[in-house]
């Protein structure tokens, strides 16, 4: 019987690391993900800037664009695209994404159907510093290592 291979992908709104885990008793290894990078953000913030009315002693803030967001919503799809490659080449059957909430939400927005399909399971958490050897402690209510 040929094993049931699951990619754990662990993501924020800068870094993405994949771990595969091949089976019970397996345990997990990394996955490189080089092509992976998060778009630079241009401001160093997204806070509203303060500006003088027109008339009058009055200030008022200018909304500025969520820069921030807008990158991490931009990487969730960057992400996407490069896990629906790779299940449409076979290189995994089950996914299970790990993310911050807020990113969490830009890539299940971002899932195509067949990945949909394969989503075994997804944490709100941040375990993206979390060596790959302590990995499978976080994972024992989802999937036996």
């Amino acid at each position: 019987m040929k094993p049931i291979k699951t990619w754990i992908v662990l993501a924020d709104a800068q870094t993405v690391r994949i771990a595969i885990n091949n089976g019970t008793g397996k345990g997990v290894y990394g996955h490189s993900t080089q092509n992976l990078k998060a778009p630079a953000v241009t401001e160093l913030s997204d806070a509203p800037d303060i500006m003088n009315a027109a008339v009058g002693p009055n200030r008022g803030g200018v909304s500025d664009p969520d820069l921030k967001g807008q990158a991490a919503r931009l990487f969730a799809v960057d992400i996407v695209r490069y896990l629906g490659a790779a299940l449409s080449r076979g290189d995994f059957h089950r996914l299970i994404l790990i993310a911050p909430a807020t990113m969490l939400g830009y890539l299940r927005q971002a899932l195509t159907p067949g990945l949909q399909k394969a989503l075994y399971a997804d944490i709100a958490k941040d375990l993206t510093h979390v060596p790959l050897d302590e990995l499978p402690a976080h994972l024992t209510n989802v999937l036996a290592i």
